[in-house]
């Protein structure tokens, strides 16, 4: 793809994407997660000298990745109603809505010491099954669905 075609969740900046292949479920929550994180402070504090080093380019390339991360999640089962475009952003679907707050409210509600010890055991390759949540993300979305 040439850099004119910068479609939305498919265009991306990262140096390497092939590395997500090597990442699991959780991984990618956790960039999703900061990426948002960042693109939401770096909005934010935009206007403020502190932020001099953010720039609108770093901004809007961060959203390309982003959004990248987030179609990216149909490794995982997500579906999406569109396909990427270059004039609208990755629509959030229910599914994706789903798995993002399966993975956030798991992670939301764990003890900050527990968490703690999940991300030293998951870091140094030690089984972390006791810090995964019961069931999955999809038994929330067939949950909402019926409502």
């Amino acid at each position: 793809m040439s850099a004119e075609e910068r479609k939305w969740g498919v265009y991306n900046t990262f140096d390497n994407p092939s590395f997500l292949d090597e990442l699991d479920e959780i991984d990618i929550w956790k960039k999703i997660d900061n990426l948002g994180g960042y693109i939401f402070w770096g909005l934010h504090d935009l206007g403020k000298p502190w932020a001099k080093d953010i720039s609108t380019t770093d901004l809007i390339q961060a959203q390309y990745n982003l959004e990248y991360l987030v179609y990216y999640t149909r490794k995982f089962g997500v579906e999406f109603s569109k396909e990427p475009s270059e004039t609208e952003h990755v629509e959030r679907s229910a599914s994706y809505n789903a798995w993002f707050k399966f993975w956030h409210d798991h992670f939301e509600a764990m003890a900050p010491e527990v968490y703690e010890q999940f991300v030293e055991d998951k870091f140094s390759g030690k089984d972390i099954s006791k810090y995964m949540p019961t069931g999955s993300w999809k038994d929330t979305l067939v949950k909402t669905k019926s409502l």
